[in-house]
C-alpha cells in the first residue's frame, strides 16, 4: 500500500481524527508561540483521545534569573493566555521556560522526554528575516559550496540559528516544521504549493486544518500531480467533499502574483518543495506570508 492509499484509508474510516498526537512547540517570542499554538491545536486535535502540546519558551539568562521566584505565576499566565478553557478539555498543555546555550540539544532532550511526534519551531521575522532563510536555502542547494563557506556569508548570530535549523531538519527522527512568523494573527486563507511528489504528506495537514470553519485553502498543484495520478485525485476529491468544499485548486492557466500572495495568512509547504521554490525565479517568493515548512518522517508521526 502506498502513502496515498494509506491516507485515504485513514480519512475514510475516520481514524485520522481519532488519533492522539503530542506536539512540541518551541519559540522565543510570545506572539509567535501563541499563534503557532493556535495552528497546532488544529493539527493535533483528536475527537476521541486527549492530545498534548508541550511549550518550550526560550528566554535570556538574565530574564530567567529575574523571574526565578515568580516563574510559576508567569507560567500560569502564559498558559491561560495561550489556550481557551474549551481547548483545555481536549488538549493537555505543558510549559517549560528556560534559557539555553544549545537550542538544538535542549529541543531534542525535551522532545524525547515528552515523547513528541511533531516538533514545531517558531521564529518571528524580527528574530530572523525570512529572506535570510531563503538565501541560506539557495546556497545549500549548490553542492560545490561547503557548510563553512555558506555560514560565513551570514552574521554570527544568524549563522548559529541557521546551523541549528539545519540540524533540526537533517537529524530529527520525528516530523519537524519551521514556522516563519511574518506577523499573522489568523489562519483564514491558506496557500499550499505542491512542487514535489514527495510532499504528498501535506494532505494530512490539509485534511485536519480544513475541518475548521471559515478556512479557505488554495492548492497550487505546480506539477500536475492531482490531475495526472488517479490515487492523488481521488484523495483530493475525498478531502474536498469531507471538508465542505473548503479546499480549491489554483487554475494553472493563471499567473500567481504578489497581490494574491499578500492576501494569504499562511503558506504550508513540504521541505523538498520549499527547496525547489526558493531556487525558482518567481517574483512572488519575495512577498510570502507566514510560512510553515514541514519535513515529514512518515513512520514517526500519526498525523
Amino acid at each position: 500500500m502506498d502513502f496515498a492509499d494509506m491516507l485515504l484509508n485513514r480519512f475514510d474510516g475516520e481514524a485520522e481524527m481519532k488519533i492522539n498526537n503530542n506536539a512540541l512547540i518551541c519559540f522565543s517570542t510570545l506572539e509567535t508561540g501563541k499563534v503557532l499554538s493556535k495552528l497546532a491545536t488544529w493539527i493535533i486535535r483528536s475527537k476521541s483521545e486527549k492530545s498534548a502540546i508541550t511549550l518550550l519558551y526560550f528566554i535570556e539568562k538574565s530574564e530567567e534569573i529575574r523571574l526565578n521566584e515568580e516563574m510559576d505565576e508567569y507560567k500560569h499566565k502564559i498558559i491561560s493566555d495561550f489556550i481557551s478553557t474549551e481547548e483545555k478539555d481536549k488538549i493537555t498543555l505543558r510549559l517549560f521556560i528556560q534559557s539555553s546555550d544549545d537550542y538544538y540539544a535542549d529541543i531534542i532532550k525535551i522532545s524525547e522526554e515528552q515523547r513528541s511526534n511533531l516538533i514545531l519551531l517558531g521564529i518571528h521575522y524580527q528574530e530572523l528575516n525570512p529572506g535570510i532563510i531563503k538565501k541560506y536555502g539557495q546556497l545549500k542547494s549548490d553542492p560545490t559550496l561547503s557548510d563553512i563557506f555558506i555560514l560565513d556569508q551570514f552574521e554570527e548570530k544568524e549563522a548559529e540559528t541557521l546551523k541549528d535549523l539545519n540540524a533540526m531538519f537533517n537529524k530529527n527522527r520525528v516530523s519537524t516544521a519551521l514556522f516563519l512568523d511574518n506577523g499573522t494573527t489568523q489562519f483564514k486563507r491558506l496557500f499550499i504549493p505542491i512542487l514535489q511528489k514527495s510532499d504528498i504528506h501535506i494532505f494530512a495537514y490539509i485534511y485536519r486544518i480544513a475541518q475548521q470553519e471559515n478556512v479557505k485553502i488554495m492548492i497550487w498543484d505546480a506539477i500536475g500531480m492531482i490531475g495526472s495520478e488517479v490515487k492523488i485525485q481521488k484523495l483530493y476529491q475525498f478531502i474536498s467533499k469531507r471538508t465542505e468544499g473548503r479546499i480549491h485548486l489554483w487554475d494553472n492557466n493563471k499567473k500567481i502574483g504578489c497581490d494574491f500572495i499578500s492576501e494569504q495568512d499562511l503558506m504550508i509547504i513540504g521541505l523538498e518543495g520549499w527547496r525547489k521554490l526558493i531556487c525558482t525565479p518567481l517574483p512572488w517568493t519575495d512577498c510570502l506570508p507566514s510560512t510553515l515548512i514541514i519535513k515529514e518522517t512518515i513512520n514517526s508521526i500519526q498525523l
